[in-house]
């Protein structure tokens, strides 16, 4: 766990973020119809789609103000500069940080360019092959031809599965 006066600038920056996540989702909510799909009338606003996602986003705001709050009076602020540059120097040897930037940029590929484009098998496959071939094929036990052979098993496999289980069972078309 990270010292006190770490864990409060931690939370003055988490904090900021949500805010700033939270006035996106109440944006987002504001361009949704506020009349009820329903009935189509408006006096049930209360049925309307825009309603929950701008509730949440300013629940979103609430919380994180309160988080914020409590972080500026325990001191987040001290020191906050120089802790955040030295986290922007320590970057290009931060493993963690590499690794959620290359799996977000590949669910990103994934979601904008495989679903809904190509077949949900198809891409589906792609994706789970290049997630495990980046980060499980360097802590093989180097049996190449056995760890690709279980590589292209899980990932055509998994999502053939899941396709036909959700088609099948459940009568949910798949993307």
């Amino acid at each position: 766990m990270l010292p006190h006066k770490s864990l409060r600038r931690a939370d003055v920056v988490a904090s900021c973020a949500m805010i700033g996540l939270g006035v996106a989702v109440i944006y987002s909510g504001s361009q949704m119809p506020w009349t009820s799909t329903l009935t189509g009338g408006a006096a049930q606003w209360y049925l309307s789609p825009g309603l929950f996602p701008t509730v949440v986003g300013a629940l979103l705001i609430l919380f994180s103000a309160r988080v914020l709050l409590t972080a500026i009076k325990e001191g987040g602020f001290n020191g906050i500069g120089e802790a955040t540059s030295n986290w922007i120097r320590g970057l290009p040897r931060n493993r963690p940080i590499h690794r959620a930037i290359i799996i977000t940029l590949l669910m990103m590929v994934y979601i904008f360019f495989g679903l809904g484009k190509i077949n949900f098998v198809v891409a589906s496959s792609i994706f789970l092959f290049a997630s495990i071939a980046i980060f499980w094929w360097k802590d093989a036990q180097h049996h190449w031809v056995r760890t690709v052979a279980v590589t292209l098993a899980v990932s055509v496999g998994v999502p053939f599965v899941i396709s036909y289980l959700f088609s099948t069972f459940l009568f949910v078309p798949m993307p």
